[in-house]
This record gives structure tokens, C-alpha cells and sequence, in this order.
């Protein structure tokens, strides 16, 4: 029987916490590790039950959520980080997306949209709602068009990972990574995990952007 993918959730209102268990129970292959009411409390449930997946809204009290995402971070956790909110403006986007979130979903959001974002997100690859997905198109332009970037600034790199950088660039998934270059999935997702670490940034989202705007891929 496969590993059920192990989920905490934390939102600071009730009944949309409610509503979420519900949508998580109705999945065989999610496991409901543990519902936080802030980001506090989140960390910590993150970190004791070793948790696959955290899908979290950001505006909470004690910590929000982006403050729960830079902990697990510093606490080295490596688990998947979703947003889930009702915040769409550019400061909250592109602070999630440097401080690791690998997602970012709009409460307007179904419920198998969001089952499918933790589906994904367990497999290292980010879902982005339309109209967030816009915004963060718009800045890496902007951001290619003002900075000044050293060509000769040079990132240590495999000629595979290079290869898959190409991939992640273009929006391809690392399961069709996988198949397009003939390596396993979980081999894919070791190799994100090294180029990530190379371009030093937090999700493969940033990676694709900063890739593109200093000109590491064609």
C-alpha cells in the first residue's frame, strides 16, 4: 500500500479550517497529520509529525505564515510549503515565493484544485493560480529588464542539471522531466533539490525566474 502524503493544515478561522479537513478526508491518499489554528503552532506540528506537505494561509495570529515558512526553513525541514489566502497583492506573492512556497493558491480556489496542489507540491512542483501566476510572470520581466546581471557570474552545475534547469524553465513537471530525459521521478527531484541549492533560492518557481533572467537557459 502506498505512503499516504502526511498534510498539516493551519488557518486562524474555524469553519475554514473545518471546510479543509473535509476536503482533505475526502482524498484516500492524504493523511491529516494536524490542523494549527496559527504558524506557531503550525512549526511545531510540522516538525513532530515530520509532515509531507504544509497548507497554510498567511495572515494568522502569533505567526503568520510566511514567518512559519522562514522557521521550517531554518530549521532545515524540507516540506513542502502551499499557500492558501485570500491575499493576491505582489508583496505577499513575492515573499512567498523567496521564502520557499512552493504554491500559492486563492481561497476561491475548488477543493480539487487544492488536492491537486498538495499532490504536486509532495512531488516537488508548484501550482500557481492564474491570476497569481500573471503577477509573478510581470515581475520576472520587470526584474529582466532593470537589473544589470554579470554574465560572467557562473553557477556550478552538471550538464544534467543544467539540462533540467531547461526543463523546470519552461514549466515542465518533474514527472514529465522524467520522462522526457529517462530517470526515475524521485532522481529528478534529487537533482531540483541540488539546483535549488546552486542558484541559492527557496523553490523551483525562483530557480525558473532567476535562470531566465541571467540567462542560464536558452
Amino acid at each position: 500500500m502506498a505512503t499516504k502524503i502526511s498534510v498539516v493544515v493551519a488557518d486562524d478561522e474555524a469553519g475554514y479550517r473545518k471546510a479543509l479537513t473535509s476536503v482533505l478526508a475526502s482524498a484516500p491518499d492524504i493523511e491529516l497529520a494536524g490542523v494549527a489554528m496559527n504558524g506557531r503552532e503550525a512549526a511545531d506540528m510540522v516538525m513532530q509529525h515530520n509532515a509531507d506537505v504544509l497548507l497554510t494561509d498567511i495572515q494568522m495570529p502569533k505567526m503568520s505564515g510566511l514567518e512559519c515558512l522562514r522557521e521550517l526553513t531554518k530549521r532545515k525541514r524540507d516540506t513542502a510549503v502551499v499557500i492558501l489566502t485570500v491575499h493576491e497583492d505582489d508583496q505577499n506573492v513575492f515573499e512567498a515565493v523567496r521564502s520557499g512556497a512552493i504554491s500559492y493558491l486563492l481561497k476561491t480556489s475548488t477543493p480539487k484544485e487544492v488536492i491537486d496542489a498538495i499532490r504536486r507540491a509532495h512531488n516537488g512542483e508548484t501550482t500557481l493560480t492564474p491570476a497569481i501566476a500573471s503577477r509573478v510572470i510581470s515581475e520576472f520581466r520587470r526584474q529582466k529588464e532593470d537589473d544589470d546581471v554579470d554574465d560572467e557570474h557562473l553557477y556550478e552545475l552538471s550538464e544534467r542539471e543544467q539540462e533540467i534547469l531547461e526543463f523546470i524553465s519552461r514549466g515542465f513537471r518533474n514527472k514529465e522531466i522524467a520522462t522526457k530525459i529517462g530517470l526515475a521521478e524521485k532522481t529528478i527531484k534529487n537533482h531540483v533539490s541540488g539546483i535549488l541549492k546552486a542558484l541559492q533560492v527557496n523553490s523551483r518557481t525562483e530557480a525558473a525566474m532567476k535562470a531566465l533572467r541571467e540567462k542560464l537557459v536558452g
